[in-house]
C-alpha cells in the first residue's frame, strides 16, 4: 500500500518506520525540522507509572519495543534510572496494582536532587530516561528518503483514497496517518474529526546538578511540598544536567499571554523552585526547551478513523512511540482502530 504520514515528530516517524518495516511505500511529510515542536529536546521520561491500568499495560508493551529499537540503533534508547512519583500517589498505586506492574511504596526519600522531597513515594523500577535526540537520529536514519520537507495544506477523501495537497502539489495515497501535533486539528476538522485545538506555551528548563556524577531517577513531584498547587516533572537531560517542567495554579501559560511573557514567568517560578527546593541543582538555567502543548489532556492518547485517514492526538505520547506507531500502522492498513489502541484511549 501507499501511505502518507503527516508529521515527523516521534509519533509520525515511529509510524513511518513501522510501515516501512512491513514493506509499504511511505511518504512522511514535515513542514519544519523533524523531531522539533513537541518532540524537541535531548530526553523524556519513560515510566510504567500511570493513573489507568490500561496505560500501565501499554507502557509495558512500549518498554519491550524500546528495547528492540535500541538493539537496532546499536545503543539503549531508554535508561534504567527508574522513575518516582512523590505526594498524591493513590491513583498511581491503584493503577500499577491493577496492571500487576512492579513497584514499591516507601516513605524513605529516594536519591532525588532535593534535600527534603515530599512523599510518600511510589518507585517504578521500569522507568528511566528516554534518549529523545538519539531516538530521533535512529528513526530518521530508518525513514531516510521517505521523509519529504513539505507542508500539508489539506486532505481530501475521494473514491476511498486520500488526496494530500502539499506545497508542491497533490499526491494520492491508499491511506494517511495524521500525527501533526498543533497542526492536527486543522487537518482533521474537514474530515469530521474534532481534535482539541487550544494550546498553551510550555517550557522546560535545564539546570546543572551540583554533583555531576549523580544519576537520580526521573521524578514527578505531586507533593505540593514547595507551594500549594505546584507540581513538576524532572529528569536527567544529560550527564550532570537536570531538566524541570512545572504546572502550577499560579502560572498562566495561556496562549493569549504570548510566548515571551510565559517563558519569563515560567523561568522565574522554576528557578525559585530550584533555589529553594531542588537544592541538588544550581539555580542557573543552561537550556530552555519550548513546546506548544494542549492543556488538560494529561496522559494518554486519542485517535479516530475517517475512512482511509487515521488521526492521532494526545499528551505525553513520546514514551508510547514504538507501540503507538505500530497501532497507527495497523489502523491505516485496516481502516479501523485496533483493540489495543481503543483500550489505551479509554474507548
Amino acid at each position: 500500500m501507499r501511505i502518507a504520514v503527516v508529521g515527523a515528530g516521534v509519533v509520525g516517524l515511529a509510524t513511518a518506520t513501522e510501515l516501512l518495516d512491513r514493506g509499504h511505500e511511505v511518504r512522511c511529510y514535515e513542514a519544519d525540522t523533524p523531531m522539533a515542536a513537541r518532540s524537541v529536546g535531548d530526553t523524556r521520561i519513560f515510566r510504567l507509572l500511570h493513573q489507568r491500568p490500561e496505560l500501565v499495560d501499554w507502557a509495558a508493551r512500549a518498554r519491550e519495543r524500546w528495547r528492540a529499537w535500541g538493539e537496532r540503533a546499536g545503543r539503549p534508547l531508554v535508561g534504567d534510572e527508574g522513575a518516582v512519583v512523590g505526594g498524591d500517589i493513590g491513583p498511581w498505586t491503584a493503577a500499577m496494582s491493577a496492571a500487576g506492574a512492579p513497584f514499591e511504596v516507601t516513605d524513605t526519600r529516594p536519591e532525588l536532587p532535593a534535600a527534603a522531597p515530599g512523599g510518600p513515594f511510589l518507585l517504578d523500577p521500569g522507568g528511566g530516561v528516554v534518549r529523545a535526540a538519539d531516538t530521533g537520529r535512529f528513526l530518521l536514519d530508518v525513514v531516510g528518503a521517505a521523509l519529504v520537507g513539505e507542508a500539508v495544506a489539506d486532505l481530501r477523501v475521494s473514491g476511498g483514497l486520500v488526496e494530500v495537497a502539499s506545497t508542491t502539489g497533490t499526491a494520492t495515497f491508499d491511506a494517511a496517518v495524521v500525527a501533526a501535533g498543533a497542526g492536527t486539528a486543522g487537518l482533521a476538522a474537514p474530515l469530521g474529526v474534532a481534535v482539541p485545538d487550544a494550546l498553551v506555551h510550555h517550557h522546560r528548563f535545564t539546570f546543572p546538578l551540583r554533583d555531576p556524577a549523580r544519576v537520580p531517577p526521573a521524578w514527578i513531584d505531586r507533593s505540593a511540598s514547595w507551594r500549594p498547587g505546584f507540581g513538576s516533572y524532572g529528569q536527567l537531560a544529560g550527564p550532570g544536567r537536570w531538566a524541570i517542567g512545572a504546572h502550577a495554579d499560579q502560572l498562566d501559560e495561556s496562549w493569549e499571554s504570548g510566548r515571551e511573557a510565559v517563558e519569563l514567568r515560567s523561568r522565574q517560578l522554576v528557578t525559585a523552585y530550584v533555589q529553594e527546593y531542588v537544592t541538588g541543582a544550581l539555580p542557573e538555567v543552561v537550556e530552555t526547551v519550548y513546546c506548544a502543548a494542549p492543556p488538560g489532556l494529561g496522559d494518554g492518547v486519542s485517535a479516530a478513523v475517517a475512512g482511509p485517514v487515521v488521526v492521532v492526538w494526545g499528551d505525553n505520547l513520546f514514551k508510547f512511540a514504538p507501540v503507538l506507531g505500530a497501532a497507527l500502522a495497523d489502523a491505516a492498513l485496516d481502516r479501523e482502530l485496533p483493540a489495543a489502541l481503543r483500550v489505551a484511549a479509554g474507548g
